[in-house]
């Protein structure tokens, strides 16, 4: 998979969950769905940089999207494409026929138990994750692990075991109450946390190796800012050359916090060259991806197995349900 960019896309806001400890707040979530551009409109704004583009598309929930499948198919012609989802729209049925798995990255298919539970249950997703998995694109699962959801880790590695997959703890950044996370995760969640992140590890070690790059957002190694998030402010980045952010309406930033580069949709973007220092603070995943400051910490992550004391952290008291295989 050769690509010249990068886009973390955030294609809309509106969501079909109103998860608690989402990012955005309800009135966001519940906004109305507004598209900016035909399906061929988009695959013409991208073609015509010239740059073999990987594209990010989260929301919101990407798969709610007018024409959702129409729109991959029409990218996936030159460019690559990535997803967040939460695997709930029949949407996604029609992206697993008519899309080639071979030009997608991964999906990271969020697994919310408590949410889920105000809505139809487990059953859609399951069935999506079965189907997507089943016709060979790359998935890893993925749970924000807020203290509840780490309390039911067990429950929710028993619902994926009989589709062949395992859920993998996300770092919650967010309040609840007086809390701050991670900063105020107890040690014992965090013990938690180090432990289901090495059992994720070794489930999904074999369906790395056949990846031709690690995830982009590489929940596999969150357990690395459990002490705290680092600040990439001054480090030197690839932003704005190598990766951007794209808004629903196509304007262009080199990140989350960068400057504006243009709008993608009137061919006003103008790619940056090489590296410069970066002006926001932490973009989640893709800092450890193009700063330099990252990948210096991925090339040098210990995989955090190791207790404070240096042991191994025990399985045993974790009681995981009868029969659980690391594949």
């Amino acid at each position: 998979m050769k690509y010249d960019i990068e886009a973390d896309w955030h294609l809309l806001d509106t969501c079909n969950y109103s998860c608690s400890y989402c990012f955005f707040g309800p009135e966001v979530l519940k906004s109305k769905l507004r598209k900016y551009a035909a399906p061929s409109d988009w695959q013409s704004a991208f073609d015509v940089t010239g740059n073999i583009w990987l594209l990010h598309m989260t929301g919101g929930e990407p798969s709610i999207y007018s024409d959702f499948a129409e729109l991959c198919e029409a990218l996936t012609a030159r460019h690559y494409i990535s997803l967040n989802s939460n695997l709930t729209h029949r949407s996604l049925v029609a992206f697993s026929q008519r899309i080639d798995p071979s030009r997608v990255s991964f999906i990271n298919a969020g697994l919310h138990l408590e949410e889920r539970e105000n809505r139809a249950g487990n059953e859609t997703f399951l069935r999506h994750a079965e189907l997507l998995r089943g016709e060979g694109f790359p998935i890893v699962v993925s749970l924000v692990a807020t203290p509840t959801a780490l309390d039911r880790f067990e429950e929710a590695i028993a619902l994926l075991q009989p589709i062949g997959l395992f859920p993998v703890p996300k770092l919650f950044r967010g309040s609840i109450g007086q809390r701050a996370y991670p900063k105020d995760y107890s040690e014992a969640q965090k013990n938690r946390f180090r432990a289901f992140s090495q059992l994720a590890r070794d489930h999904y070690g074999s369906q790395l190796a056949r990846m031709s790059e690690r995830p982009s957002i590489d929940m596999l190694n969150d357990d690395a800012f459990l002490e705290g998030l680092p600040t990439y402010t001054g480090s030197l980045c690839e932003a704005g050359a190598r990766f951007v952010h794209i808004k629903p309406n196509g304007d262009v930033f080199s990140c989350a916090g960068g400057p504006w580069q243009g709008n993608i949709l009137s061919d006003t973007f103008v790619r940056q060259s090489g590296l410069a220092p970066c002006n926001s603070s932490h973009c989640y995943y893709f800092c450890n991806k193009y700063s330099r400051l990252g990948q210096s910490m991925s090339a040098n992550d210990p995989k955090r197995t190791l207790g404070n004391d240096g042991t191994p952290y025990s399985m045993v008291s974790m009681s995981l349900p009868s029969g659980t295989k690391v594949l």
